[in-house]
């Protein structure tokens, strides 16, 4: 490895670490600024009908066990020395360790963003490749105007949408869940099968939001690819279209790749809106949950959990981008 691209890959880590550190330290302040208490998950409104009342020395062992009677200051120390550690404490709501809770919801949000990401990306190149290709043609003109417009529709209300559709009109897929429950499965495919048919609906809707984005960025690339000389010369000698759309995409690559990392955050927030629509049992469900509860340990340890998935995803994107492009890092 080269001095500059280690230099390069060094300065990287580090500023995302600096990133890190400002998303743990927002992420132990935005709650105390919001309205409420942590105890209010417990002792309910004043105005709910079944209030939980608890006196006051049980309230002072619940804000001492949480650390919520110490100065703010104090509050954050330990609270950045117990996630160095993952240990996040108990859920307010819940009642059992945040790790568990955490590494019980994590599967399902990867195995959502991550099928979605997939088949976003792998449709969004195709599509675009073709539509760059083929610019100015009908092709190219009715897809401008069709990818677009699934980016422009809110994702809860395509997800709203899918529902009604291909799950109570048609019945094609379950509208909610991960699994179907209390099924006696008669052997792992047909588990499989279960856990797919339930992941079908929010992760084409995921995708379907996410594609938009890839599509016009590697159409945009490409169109700028084609019009260079070595495509006039490749063509000149009689290459086949297939070989000439593979140069291309080769040359085209690092832009997307940047651009895939970059929809991690996005998918991020997605997840959010598109587990509590189809009632997914992942991390943005867990988030939403607890936001309402106001379950202050779970809401952080969730944020920590997703910002470290979404800052290493794209730190290898900037090292597989300083291998592919040699120019990365140059400056």
């Amino acid at each position: 490895m080269d001095r500059k691209r280690s230099g390069h890959i060094i300065s990287r880590g580090l500023e995302y670490a600096i990133t890190f550190f400002l998303i743990l330290a927002i992420n132990f302040f935005l709650p105390r600024v919001m309205p409420g208490g942590p105890l209010l998950s417990i002792t309910g409104s004043q105005s709910a009908d079944l209030p939980v009342v608890i006196d006051e020395e049980m309230k002072y062992k619940l804000m001492e066990y949480y650390h919520l009677n110490d100065p703010l200051h104090i509050q954050f120390i330990h609270y950045i020395l117990d996630a160095l550690h993952l240990d996040f404490g108990y859920s307010i709501f819940y009642n059992v360790p945040v790790v568990d809770i955490l590494i019980g919801r994590l599967p399902w949000t990867i195995l959502l963003m991550g099928t979605a990401l997939v088949f976003s990306t792998i449709f969004g190149i195709i599509i675009g490749l073709e539509s760059a290709w083929k610019r100015g043609e009908k092709l190219d003109h009715a897809l401008l105007v069709i990818m677009p417009f699934f980016r422009s529709i809110p994702a809860f209300f395509l997800g709203a949408i899918m529902i009604f559709v291909f799950g109570y009109k048609t019945g094609w897929f379950p509208t909610s869940g991960a699994i179907t429950p209390y099924m006696n499965y008669s052997g792992f495919s047909d588990y499989a099968l279960d856990i797919l048919s339930h992941l079908a609906l929010p992760m084409l809707c995921l995708a379907a939001f996410e594609m938009p984005g890839t599509y016009l960025l590697v159409r945009n690339v490409c169109v700028q690819q084609l019009g260079k000389p070595y495509v006039l010369m490749a063509e000149a000698r009689g290459l086949k279209d297939r070989t000439i759309k593979k140069h291309v995409l080769i040359n085209s690559i690092v832009p997307v790749i940047n651009q895939i990392a970059a929809m991690l955050g996005f998918m991020v927030a997605g997840t959010v809106f598109i587990e509590t629509v189809f009632s997914y049992p992942g991390m943005g469900l867990l988030v939403y949950n607890s936001f309402i509860e106001r379950d202050y340990p779970v809401l952080q340890g969730a944020f920590i959990f997703m910002s470290l998935v979404v800052l290493a995803c794209n730190y290898a994107a900037d090292i597989a981008c300083s291998y592919i492009d040699g120019r990365t890092g140059q400056d």
